[in-house]
């Protein structure tokens, strides 16, 4: 059992109370506390991410955290919106196989895919630019 300061508590509740991935920015301005800086909310996202009590996704080089639970999630990201679209995880029968064919045992796993949602295609967007 991981032991949260005060302050990691107020992190980790805000990612609680939010469906979304949220970045660092995202959660320091959410948290509007003068005792908390930014460089404290992203050791803490940091933290949180090795002891695996979140994942994290990337766009536009910008990282977006979530907490674990006992179920995970994949996302589809949407470049144009960036929109996060969950989806089911079929990647299972893979890790069962890795762990039979190299004795790999895997702890976790993220995955994540990038393009265009249908409503941003349907637009004619492609990739920020209307075409």
């Amino acid at each position: 059992m991981v032991k949260l300061t005060s302050k990691r508590q107020l992190i980790y509740d805000i990612l609680k109370k939010n469906d979304s991935p949220l970045s660092a920015e995202d959660i320091y301005e959410l948290i509007k506390d003068e005792k908390l800086n930014l460089s404290t909310v992203y050791r803490t996202l940091d933290y949180f991410y090795k002891e695996q009590m979140v994942s994290r996704n990337y766009l536009d080089n910008k990282a977006y955290f979530y907490l674990n639970h006992d179920d995970h999630h994949h996302f589809m990201i949407c470049e144009v919106c960036q929109n996060r679209f969950e989806m089911d995880c079929h990647i299972d029968e893979m890790i069962a196989e890795i762990k039979k064919k190299y004795g790999f045992e895997v702890t976790h796993h993220d995955l994540n895919f990038y393009g265009i949602c249908s409503n941003c295609k349907n637009k004619n967007w492609h990739f920020g630019k209307l075409c």
